[in-house]
């Protein structure tokens, strides 16, 4: 009698046994190895040696990809693999932040290239609340208020008024791009009026990126960069026209009561001669603000405390009286909030509670 073959059971299989990877050995991290961590986190041909638990509770996405290693059949110094395709130095910086915080970040120039690799990876695998921690320095520096901007405009301003962002700040294209990736919009109006202050054959040309590489506009965020950069220029040459142009002093004028004709029309004058100065844009070169409407709007009404430009009476020819400079104020104020809330509109961008 033949006995049948027995081939309900798995006894005449392989056993299944992980083997170690054979690649070409990896570089352990040196500050991202730890004795007790329980995975190895792979990314090219750099290890790091974490901690599960960690990784699963600041993400879901982590979680789910750790849960596939319990199957796989390749291990690390006696770990399951965790292979990510990141940029090694991207996963460093998220394996840090979970460990440490973000008190590394700087939020200038030179600390930008580790910012933008950090935030990529906190979108990618939704790591939520340092994200949003990022996030907030980020929109400190290209916030949605008026005031805010004011004050990161006063900070990079030197005690000889003269402005110089670009050793400090970013570049705005990097700004932008990063943004639209990440898809955080919050950002974008004050960085497209930001960069709408550069000369276009500047825009459109691009600039050297940290890397090597040319950063560039997207078609669509240039059109939009420069139609924005028209709509500044016109609701500028719309301020001069309703505000300065053919100006009448105040109604309580403290020289409308003068003697002498040409003093009763000094606060007049001093209008046309803000005009003038304005047109002519000079103090926006001397400070390095030129093709700024917003720092020209301001200016007009500080451009009458200066003292440096003196007639032969003594008084500035710019210098109105108390009574028509605060009048003036307060329209200067109303076109800047206005001018202000329109970015959004101007550079095509959707921001929700804006200003």
């Amino acid at each position: 009698m033949t006995v049948a073959a027995d081939f309900s059971t798995n006894r005449h299989s392989t056993p299944i046994i992980k083997q170690p990877v054979t690649e070409s050995p990896p570089v352990r991290h040196a500050d991202l190895c730890f004795n007790d961590g329980n995975v190895a986190v792979l990314a090219a041909e750099q290890l790091f040696i974490v901690h599960r638990g960690l990784l699963s509770r600041n993400s879901d996405i982590f979680r789910r990809l750790l849960e596939s290693t319990d199957s796989a059949c390749d291990e690390l110094e006696g770990r399951p693999v965790l292979r990510l395709s990141d940029r090694p130095d991207y996963v460093s910086y998220l394996l840090r932040a979970l460990y440490d915080g973000i008190s590394f970040l700087a939020y200038d120039a030179e600390g930008f290239p580790v910012l933008a690799g950090l935030l990529r990876l906190l979108t990618k695998y939704q790591i939520l609340r340092i994200r949003g921690d990022v996030l907030r320095g980020l929109a400190a520096i290209w916030p949605t208020a008026l005031a805010q901007w004011e004050a990161r405009e006063g900070n990079i301003t030197d005690a000889q008024g003269l402005y110089s962002p670009h050793k400090v700040f970013p570049h705005p294209i990097d700004v932008i791009n990063l943004a639209r990736e990440i898809g955080f919009h919050q950002v974008l109006p004050a960085a497209m009026y930001d960069l709408s202050r550069y000369n276009p054959s500047d825009t459109a040309a691009g600039h050297l990126s940290w890397d090597g590489s040319m950063s560039m506009l997207t078609r669509e965020d240039l059109l939009n960069v420069l139609r924005g950069r028209e709509h500044a220029s016109r609701f500028f040459s719309t301020f001069i026209v309703n505000e300065l142009e053919g100006r009448k002093p105040s109604s309580w004028c403290f020289r409308r009561k003068d003697d002498k004709s040409h003093e009763r029309r000094a606060c007049q004058i001093a209008f046309e001669a803000i005009t003038f100065e304005l047109l002519r844009d000079v103090n926006g070169v001397i400070s390095n603000r030129p093709s700024d409407p917003l720092y020209a709007i301001a200016d007009a009404e500080l451009i009458q405390l200066k003292d440096d430009l003196v007639g032969n009476d003594g008084l500035s020819a710019m210098k109105t009286c108390e009574a028509c400079r605060a009048e003036f104020s307060v329209s200067v104020e109303a076109v800047r909030e206005e001018f202000w809330r329109k970015l959004p509109t101007w550079f095509g961008v959707e921001v929700p509670n804006w200003g």
